[in-house]
């Protein structure tokens, strides 16, 4: 009786028991977010908008009175009122070539200042592309792959970042209406470039990073990279008669490179972190001084592939 009363008084002060669990939520203010991205003769596409609270409904809100200020190799060349109705922006007054050295500053009028610099790399050429053999992939459970076999130079004494990025397009005819199709291709990454280095850095093999590479096991030599299409990319579809497969070998900086990776990473690319009990966070990589975002230019080389009905 006495260790049934025991029990009883034990299990009544264990459900008295209360413990108040303060949450202190960030009180930090909104940071002013830039994202922008400088091709060789291209205009520049300038987005600039302010964070909000985790807990806000929309993912970002309108600047109001944005400027910035743009200089290409130190040379200044104005600055200009950002739209208030839109967060990107198109700017086509502007020139950029190879190896140019980009910086913008971009602020809200008497408020906060972000800069961000960047350059232009060198265009990458591909020097050979080879589709002349038809291959299985034994990885894929036996489909049906057109071997492509690409040559490119890797600069020496220094380090290079890429992507390799694969794009179906179609035309034909609706009714004497014109047809097209875009998609950007998944293709099989077996070649060695794709699984050694930074690429392979992470905790959990196996992530596509999108044909990202680095130069790592390339060292400033010449290179046959490998890489196998799926040949249903090939079939015409009911409207089509002809298609049109291009192969793009991008040359990204450091920032741009590790921002693509650190995104991958973060949303666990394809639900790769399903039903993995503890997985550290990832920080997203940004450039940007005193706010968030990307700003990074890029070149790139491309072949195709065209196919007629």
């Amino acid at each position: 009786m006495r260790k049934l009363g025991y029990i009883l008084m034990l299990t009544m002060a264990l459900l008295a028991c209360e413990k108040d669990i303060e949450l202190e939520l960030n009180q930090q203010s909104d940071k002013l977010v830039m994202y922008a991205f400088v091709y060789p003769d291209s205009a520049l596409n300038l987005h600039f908008s302010k964070s909000q609270s985790i807990l806000s409904v929309p993912d970002y809100s309108q600047v109001e009175k944005g400027r910035f200020q743009l200089y290409i190799n130190e040379n200044f060349q104005g600055a200009y009122i950002l739209p208030s109705d839109t967060v990107w922006s198109e700017w086509s007054e502007f020139s950029f070539d190879v190896e140019d050295a980009i910086r913008i500053s971009a602020y809200e009028f008497n408020g906060d200042t972000v800069n961000a610099s960047s350059y232009i790399p060198g265009k990458i050429d591909i020097l050979e592309m080879d589709t002349a053999t038809v291959t299985t992939n034994v990885v894929d459970a036996g489909a049906n792959m057109l071997s492509v076999k690409i040559v490119f130079q890797d600069p020496i004494e220094e380090k290079n970042y890429y992507q390799t990025l694969i794009v179906r397009e179609g035309w034909g005819d609706i009714d004497g209406r014109p047809y097209y199709t875009r998609k950007t291709v998944e293709y099989d990454k077996d070649d060695m470039v794709f699984t050694q280095g930074d690429t392979g850095g992470s905790l959990l093999p196996g992530i596509d990073f999108q044909g990202l590479f680095t130069d790592d096991i390339i060292n400033g030599r010449k290179y046959e990279m490998g890489i196998n299409i799926p040949k249903d990319n090939l079939f015409f579809d009911y409207y089509e008669d002809k298609i049109r497969l291009t192969v793009y070998l991008y040359h990204h900086t450091y920032d741009y490179y590790s921002y693509f990776r650190s995104t991958i990473l973060a949303d666990g690319f394809e639900g790769f972190y399903e039903g993995l009990p503890v997985f550290e966070p990832v920080k997203i990589h940004s450039n940007i001084d005193n706010g968030l975002g990307l700003f990074s230019g890029m070149n790139f080389d491309s072949d195709s592939l065209v196919f007629i009905k």
